[in-house]
C-alpha cells in the first residue's frame, strides 16, 4: 500500500486547519484522564506529539509508524519515533492513541490482531482513543477527486468507496533536478468499520464515543474511547 507516496504527497494536500482541530479534541480528552505514558500509533510526521507536549507533561512519550519517511519527519521535530509494528513493541503504556484514520487503514483480520497488541500494551485501566470515518464520511466526503499543486509538484487523488472499501489512487509529479518530471503512482485502501463492530474485538470496552462534524453536514467522524480492565 502506498504509505511512502503518501507521505510525500501528505503536505501538499491542505488538511492541516481540520487535523489540527482533531489534535486539540484528543488533547482536550487526554487531560482529562492525565496519562503519564503514552504511545500514539501510526504517529505520522509527529505533529500530534508534538502539540500534545506542549499541553501535557508526561514521563514517557513514543510515536510509531510503518512508514521511515514519516518517522524521520517525526524525529526531526524532536520527537521519539520508531518505525516498528505495534505487534513487536515490547513496552506498556497507560494510554494509547491512533489519531486521523489509523483504524480505517485496516481490513477486519488485520483490525482484530491490532486491537488484541493494543490491549497487550496497555497497562490496567488503560485507555485507548482512536477515530473512525463514519459511512457519511465515506460516501459523502472521501469519494471524488482532489487535485493539488505547487511550483514543483502536481498531485491527483481519485477515490471509490464501494462494497465497504475506498480505494485511493495517488498520482505525484515531481520535478527532478534536471527540470523533468518523475511521475510516482500508488493506492491506499480503507475500510468502512462501524462502532459496534470494534466495541466486539479486541478485549477493551468502549466507555464513549463522539461524532465529529469536520468536513460534511453530518458527522463525518467519530472519536472512540476504550478502557483495558483494571
Amino acid at each position: 500500500m502506498g504509505l511512502e507516496l503518501y507521505a510525500k504527497v501528505e503536505p501538499l494536500l491542505g488538511f492541516e486547519e481540520s487535523i489540527e482541530a482533531l489534535y486539540d479534541f484528543y488533547i482536550d480528552l487526554l487531560e482529562s484522564w492525565q496519562p503519564n505514558r503514552l504511545l500514539d500509533i501510526g504517529c505520522g510526521s509527529g505533529a500530534f506529539l508534538e502539540r500534545l507536549q506542549q499541553r501535557i507533561t508526561l514521563q514517557r512519550s513514543l510515536g510509531i509508524d510503518l512508514s521511515q519517511t514519516m518517522v524521520q519527519r517525526a524525529k526531526a521535530r524532536g520527537i521519539e519515533a520508531e518505525a516498528i509494528d505495534l505487534c513487536e513493541l515490547d513496552e506498556t503504556f497507560d494510554a494509547a492513541t491512533a489519531v486521523f484514520d489509523v483504524l480505517n487503514y485496516l481490513d477486519r483480520p488485520t483490525l482484530e490482531r491490532f486491537m488484541q497488541c493494543v490491549y497487550a500494551r496497555l497497562t490496567p485501566g488503560g485507555i485507548f482513543i482512536a477515530d473512525i470515518n463514519t459511512l457519511y464520511g465515506f460516501e459523502e466526503v472521501a469519494q471524488g477527486a482532489l487535485i493539488r499543486e505547487d511550483s514543483k509538484n502536481f498531485v491527483a487523488l481519485n477515490s471509490l468507496f464501494e462494497d465497504e472499501k475506498l480505494t485511493t489512487h495517488l498520482t505525484l509529479f515531481e520535478e527532478a533536478e534536471s527540470g523533468c518530471y518523475q511521475k510516482s503512482e500508488d493506492r491506499i485502501v480503507q475500510y468502512y468499520h462501524d462502532t459496534e463492530e470494534l466495541s466486539q474485538i479486541g478485549g477493551m470496552t468502549l466507555i464513549q464515543s463522539f461524532p465529529l462534524q469536520m468536513y460534511g453536514e453530518e458527522p463525518d467522524k467519530e472519536v472512540l474511547v476504550f478502557k483495558k480492565g483494571e
